[in-house]
């Protein structure tokens, strides 16, 4: 009996503390629902929706990320009514983690209010700089630039876009270091920062390599077609012709002075690219500029060695196909020859292999030898004949 009446009197004792967290329930059910309510139509009416589609994050159910947003708003409200509601039933050791997160939420939302706000008056101040620099700098003519050195590019990738957002993105630098020390959460904003910071470094070495390699670009240009004018103008296009006598198109209409003056072009940019490469001071690019200047004259006497083969094989070729037109398979095993030979000329020039290029360089020889001679003996009988009766007419006279 007394125990019946124990339990009657906890339970009657219980019974506020029970409609207390009821209450608290309902109360917490509604100011949520309110919240959550009016949180959605602000942004609704702000016009927000379309800002906030880019956080990536939509309602399942509506598929709205507004619909999204006023869920969560409703969580949170929710949760900070419940550790008291977990008080009012006794469910002390339950209530204390939520309330230690609540808590914990509650402190950081004024960090998280100004490291929004920081960011938002950067994101605009960042913007309306932008927006303001294209103007100045079309004015300046800067994309002129572009035009001149015969690039066509979109609207976007135009000098003056490109410098604006260079722009843009600098002055945010700083803005999101400074949104990350006003959250204080050094496990992320520490390696963030200083993340950050190394950037900011490491942009004047950027600007520096991008700025020699732009110098570099318009000097290689002004230097090869000075040299090709220069080069013309003493005559060096008629050289080849004096050399290599021959009624060839493809030699006649050879241009060496464009040719060595695009070579020169093209040399005259490496070094710049390599020495900007050298202005980053990564060790790994430094590694592969040394590389590229090491074997720099390796590769200009392979090119030389293939250019000269290529004018000796294709005169060799109109010169045996003008003295003995039925001798055609004999001049196209000349100019193999001789292509072959500079190939591995150049190979051997370039390092690659060399004791298995020397070997097939061998084999390839001996081989085109005797095709020579077999096609020589079939196909360049009536230019042999010929060659011999001058020999034989010539002795004859001088006797």
């Amino acid at each position: 009996m007394e125990y019946l009446e124990r339990l009657f009197e906890s339970f009657i004792s219980a019974v506020p503390s029970v409609i207390h967290a009821a209450l608290l329930l309902v109360l917490a059910l509604v100011v949520s629902a309110v919240v959550k309510s009016i949180v959605v139509k602000l942004l609704n009416k702000l016009q927000l929706e379309k800002h906030t589609d880019k956080l990536g994050v939509v309602d399942e159910d509506t598929g709205s990320s507004v619909e999204f947003i006023g869920k969560l708003v409703y969580i949170i409200v929710f949760l900070l009514f419940l550790p008291e509601v977990l008080n009012q039933l006794g469910l002390h050791d339950a209530a204390q983690p939520i309330t230690m997160v609540v808590s914990r939420f509650l402190n950081f939302i004024p960090n998280i209010i100004a490291a929004s706000i920081i960011l938002v008056v950067g994101i605009f101040i960042a913007k309306i700089i932008r927006q303001l620099l294209v103007p100045v700098l079309k004015k300046l003519n800067v994309d002129k630039l572009q035009e001149k050195a015969g690039v066509e590019t979109s609207e976007e990738a135009q000098i003056s876009s490109v410098i604006s957002y260079i722009v843009y993105v600098l002055i945010l630098i700083p803005v999101v270091i400074s949104a990350l020390q006003v959250l204080n959460i050094a496990a992320i904003s520490d390696p963030a920062i200083a993340m950050l910071n190394r950037i900011v470094v490491f942009l004047p070495n950027i600007f520096v390599a991008i700025a020699i390699v732009v110098i570099g670009v318009y000097i290689a240009k002004i230097s090869g077609k000075l040299l090709t004018q220069v080069l013309s103008s003493v005559g060096t296009d008629k050289l080849i012709g004096k050399i290599i006598p021959s009624d060839d198109e493809k030699i006649s209409k050879f241009s060496l002075s464009t040719a060595i003056g695009e070579l020169v072009k093209y040399i005259v940019g490496l070094l710049f690219f390599v020495e900007a490469i050298n202005v980053l001071r990564l060790e790994v690019l430094q590694t592969v500029g040394q590389g590229i200047i090491a074997y720099l004259p390796f590769a200009i006497s392979a090119i030389i060695i293939m250019g000269t083969a290529l004018f000796i094989a294709t005169w060799v070729e109109a010169l045996i196909g003008k003295k003995a037109p039925n001798a055609k398979v004999t001049a196209l095993i000349a100019k193999t020859t001789i292509i072959v030979i500079a190939v591995f000329m150049a190979l051997s020039q370039l390092g690659v292999a060399s004791s298995i290029v020397n070997a097939a360089f061998i084999i390839t020889l001996g081989a085109l030898a005797i095709a020579f001679a077999i096609s020589f003996g079939i196909g360049g009988r009536e230019f042999a004949a010929n060659m011999l009766k001058r020999l034989e007419d010539k002795t004859k006279e001088d006797k």
